[in-house]
């Protein structure tokens, strides 16, 4: 059982009631228990989604003023947490971490002992997802990261993947926001553990890099997600950034571990997928408009260079799965970046 103590001492939660609520989520779990809690300390909500193999925690705190936040967790503890929203300095079992805006930080402890430094009147949001170790062991992820982690099940050792947290990737992100709107999808939490184990493999650059500059990355990543159909262009972006060219080109690979241009691709896939997904009214050319190509040869093109398939494969897959899964199959057919 987690416990959670402020200055005043433990936080005491109590049912979530939207009507009432002070502090309410961007977006509620499907079928999350949602806890509040409103100590001196400030305004505390928790999401949790329990399935057998794991648990979604998604929490949002705003404090009244500068101050420690302390949890205490008795038993094992195998997962990992994404930071959605600010920054926190905090330590873990005696180790001492900075976790920034997109980092993710995976580890396996015999027990978890944490203090949170957390600023007055600031938004604090972090996904964490807690994985049952039998399970963990049968997942089918070859890795040999995998194993640094296996290793430290059932001893008293905390093992911190990689030594420390380091910057998710795109799909790492985009996976947990589909995880957040499908928790009870096992494939999604296997995928996203699999991409988190393979975003912290990948050799993190040691370009120093500001809060206020990772913060104005992520807003010019929402806006370019906001307007596929639109004309974007580089110069724009890094001028809302505050950079120059060369450096928000370099800084957002860093954070985000793909390029502006080929980030503006990968969105833009998504959203033919999703379209031709739940719109088949619409004409391939429709299609490719809607999501900012010029032409359906451009999106044809693009398509293949990520997918691996042509479009009319990829419809077939898709019409595939939709069946199996209307026929109660389950089965999920697994392909490409989305």
């Amino acid at each position: 059982m987690i416990r959670m103590f402020a200055p005043e001492g433990v936080i005491r939660f109590q049912e979530h009631d939207q009507a009432t609520a002070l502090l309410k989520p961007d977006s509620y779990i499907p079928g999350a228990t949602t806890f509040e809690a409103a100590p001196p300390a400030g305004q505390f909500l928790l999401q949790t989604y329990s399935q057998p193999n794991y648990t979604i925690y998604k929490s949002t705190f705003i404090p009244a003023r500068d101050q420690v936040l302390r949890v205490e967790y008795g038993t094992q503890f195998l997962g990992f947490r994404i930071m959605i929203d600010n920054h926190i300095r905090y330590q873990l079992n005696g180790s001492r971490f900075y976790l920034m805006q997109g980092q993710v930080n995976m580890v396996v402890a015999p027990w978890v002992n944490s203090e949170m430094q957390l600023r007055k009147n600031e938004l604090y949001v972090a996904f964490d997802l807690q994985i049952d170790p039998q399970w963990f062991a049968k997942l089918k992820i070859n890795h040999p990261a995998i194993f640094e982690i296996a290793e430290g099940i059932g001893t008293n050792q905390t093992i911190i993947l990689h030594g420390g947290p380091g910057f998710a990737s795109i799909r790492v992100l985009d996976r947990m926001e589909d995880l957040l709107r499908d928790p009870g999808n096992e494939s999604l939490v296997e995928d996203l553990i699999r991409e988190v184990v393979e975003a912290r493999a990948v050799k993190q650059s040691h370009r120093q890099i500001s809060e206020l500059q990772i913060e104005s990355l992520f807003r010019v990543k929402a806006e370019i997600k906001k307007h596929l159909a639109s004309r974007q262009q580089l110069r724009y972006w890094a001028r809302s950034a505050g950079m120059n060219i060369t450096y928000f080109k370099e800084l957002f690979k860093t954070v985000f571990g793909i390029t502006p241009y080929h980030y503006l691709l990968y969105e833009r896939i998504r959203e033919a997928k999703r379209l031709m997904q739940f719109y088949p009214h619409l004409t391939l050319s429709e299609v490719a408009v809607a999501c900012g190509f010029t032409n359906y040869n451009n999106l044809r093109r693009a398509f293949y260079a990520l997918e691996n398939v042509t479009l009319s494969q990829w419809q077939r897959l898709s019409n595939i799965t939709c069946l199996l899964v209307s026929i109660g199959v389950g089965c999920i057919l697994k392909g490409g970046i989305a």
